[in-house]
């Protein structure tokens, strides 16, 4: 009996461990960048019908008003999705997503947010690869408790063999010709979307 117990009590910490020690799927350029990762389904968000995981990557100054890097960051979600998103599929997760984080976060509870208005466009498709570009206006409850608008960019790779797809996602609301764009695509894939 006691070897049974010692047995499962070593497997849960070595589950645990190995989860601890999952691999970072977006590499950053400097250490500057703000790291959080969040297991899906989102707690915030139920409605997304997805499993796995959501990494994200902040800048510096994603939280100061008024800096370069306000609101801007990335995040990929390494999902069980096996199919590619569309338009319309991409905007109802993300009004559900942001509807849902700043329903969280906002601390006047008597106050009725606005709700998310997403608009998504198919940029490129090919198999097992599509991207967009979108916009989106959501309720800020981090900061100006305020409406704004944000800049996105995704791009889905879906992995055949692994049955899961890896989706990246970059905001900011800069306009497209502004450099924090650039700093953006620094945020990678740490490998080839389905080497991982």
């Amino acid at each position: 009996m006691k070897n049974n117990i010692l047995f499962i009590f070593l497997w849960i910490a070595l589950c645990a461990f190995a989860q601890a020690q999952q691999p970072n799927l977006l590499q950053i350029p400097d250490d500057s960048w703000q790291e959080e990762k969040i297991h899906m389904p989102l707690h915030f968000a139920p409605q997304i019908p997805y499993a796995g995981e959501e990494e994200l990557r902040f800048s510096k100054d994603w939280s100061k008003q008024g800096t370069n890097g306000f609101w801007s960051y990335v995040f990929v979600w390494d999902i069980d999705l096996k199919a590619l998103l569309t338009s319309q599929q991409l905007e109802i997760d993300m009004q559900y997503y942001f509807d849902g984080l700043m329903g969280v976060v906002n601390k006047d509870k008597d106050k009725k947010l606005p709700k998310t208005i997403a608009l998504f466009l198919e940029k490129e498709a090919k198999e097992n690869y599509v991207s967009f570009v979108g916009k989106l206006q959501i309720y800020n409850s981090f900061h100006t408790k305020d409406v704004m608008v944000l800049n996105c960019t995704v791009q889905q790779f879906y992995c055949p063999k692994k049955q899961k797809s890896l989706v990246l996602f970059r905001f900011s609301p800069k306009e497209w010709n502004h450099p924090i764009w650039n700093e953006l695509q620094t945020v990678t894939l740490t490998e080839k979307p389905c080497n991982q």
